[in-house]
């Protein structure tokens, strides 16, 4: 069983107008919302695809029951953790032109003390289920910091592996602990390792980089994934590095891509697949996640055609 990890959920409102006006009325012409969060996101891919999941996610009031029911229908066994703030709403406007969405996110929280105790209590009995434990995302008010690395050494001692992705101080804090997986984006990985990466030879080298610094924080047989967007991905595991090329699509929005990767990957480890065939699976399902409006996730037909123009190309 995958088992997601969720502090931060959101439902992913997508407006679209004409043109956008600033100080002045927008008439909206089109309308689109869907569940969000990096946890939820992978866990709904990761079902989508066959594998056995459960979310587990902090949700309050009625935006929490649509994200909730969106699980529901899509496969994902809920582990709610009920909360006395509203689950936020993160709305995005489209103009009409090829450019990105304006996108204006809330912070959510306020998360009280007892509910993140019961969160360390339900994630430490749900993992007694799980092969994976992935945790993710940003943090709402009233989470500490230190929350991944809290939670990882928890989990520490359990049979189970752990992904983390995360950004900023909660990744650095988390990576403290030990992840047998994380997987930053370019920039991420740059932070982290405070200079900037250009080209795959430097990125591969970030890579290992990485991989060595999990290592040496206890975590056995670590592995690190690097997303490059339209560059495609680097992976560095004990068995390997690959590089997976973007799959060549018509990308309408990039949301949840990455997450799409990590379910799409972890999906096909859970069918028995190695880590080349694995990235393969990964890349196809964050590139069908890339064709939809931003709102939606890959689904497995996509996912499937697209599978057969993903390739991995082992590095020396």
């Amino acid at each position: 069983m995958i088992l997601t990890v969720t502090l931060n959920p959101c439902i992913d409102l997508l407006l679209g107008t004409s043109a956008l006006q600033p100080y002045d009325t927008n008439r909206v012409l089109t309308r689109e919302e869907d569940a969000g969060g990096k946890g939820t996101n992978l866990s709904r891919v990761a079902a989508e695809l066959g594998a056995r999941t459960t979310a587990c996610v902090l949700l309050g009031g009625g935006t929490g029951a649509h994200v909730q029911r969106v699980l529901e229908l899509q496969g994902v066994t809920p582990a709610i953790i009920p909360t006395r703030a509203q689950t936020r709403i993160n709305v995005s406007v489209q103009d009409g032109s090829d450019r990105p969405p304006t996108t204006f996110n809330m912070k959510g929280g306020p998360i009280s003390q007892p509910e993140w105790q019961q969160v360390l209590r339900a994630v430490v009995e749900l993992a007694a289920d799980a092969q994976w434990v992935c945790l993710g995302g940003s943090l709402p008010e009233g989470i500490p910091v230190d929350a991944w690395r809290t939670l990882i050494g928890l989990l520490r001692d359990l049979p189970v592996r752990i992904l983390l992705d995360a950004d900023d101080e909660p990744l650095r804090l988390g990576l403290e602990a030990g992840p047998h997986l994380i997987k930053p984006n370019l920039n991420e990985a740059a932070r982290l390792l405070g200079r900037p990466l250009d080209g795959l030879d430097q990125v591969a080298t970030a890579a290992a980089e990485l991989r060595s610094m999990l290592a040496a924080r206890g975590a056995a047989d670590p592995a690190v994934i690097i997303s490059m967007g339209a560059e495609g991905a680097v992976c560095v595991a004990g068995s390997g590095a690959w590089f997976a090329p973007a799959v060549p699509v018509h990308a309408r929005s990039t949301i949840g891509s990455g997450d799409s990767l990590l379910g799409g990957l972890l999906a096909a480890f859970a069918a028995g697949h190695d880590w080349p065939e694995a990235l393969r699976w990964g890349t196809a399902a964050g590139a069908a996640t890339a064709t939809t409006d931003g709102t939606e996730i890959a689904r497995l037909g996509v996912v499937q055609e697209l599978l057969g123009r993903a390739t991995v190309t082992r590095l020396p």
